[in-house]
């Protein structure tokens, strides 16, 4: 149980920060000037740089204390058949999680699409907006799977 909560912790963090390092990278850090497009690395963009690779190393020492965990198949890694029934169960759960999220995901972006025009002027907002409601379905994603995993571990 402990690789599953490190899993969707960790990668929901992850998600997370390249959610904001990616509005940070193209609302605030790209910048026009004679020579071209410049871009500039943040604060967040930096943060989820090395966090990417603390996550890495943190993985890599996991999957040596715990020989049941593969920091390649991460929270698929099973050590026995109820592992690999629980990764069944909770993928499953997680799919339906996504696929319902995604619906709803695609009716909020059209709604704003279509109640603001012509207030947005720029497609950046709708950028913005698609990145926030897409990040938000991942993270759903792996939430729902690490949630599903455990509850079915301990029923």
């Amino acid at each position: 149980m402990k690789k599953i909560i490190f899993e969707t912790i960790g990668n929901s963090i992850m998600i997370s920060l390249f959610a904001a390092g990616l509005l940070e990278f193209f609302t605030i850090n790209a910048r026009y000037s004679d020579s071209g497009l410049e871009f500039m690395l943040g604060k967040i963009s930096g943060a989820f740089l090395i966090y990417l690779v603390l996550f890495g190393i943190s993985k890599w020492i996991f999957s040596k204390r715990d020989k049941n965990y593969s920091s390649k198949d991460g929270e698929f890694s099973a050590a026995d058949e109820r592992e690999k029934s629980n990764s069944y169960f909770a993928s499953v759960i997680s799919y339906k999680a996504i696929i319902t999220s995604l619906i709803i995901a695609l009716i909020i972006f059209v709604f704003v699409e279509i109640t603001t025009r012509p207030p947005f002027n720029e497609t950046f907002d709708l950028f913005i907006l698609g990145i926030i409601l897409f990040s938000t379905v991942i993270c759903i994603g792996f939430i729902s799977y690490g949630t599903a995993w455990i509850f079915k571990d301990t029923r």
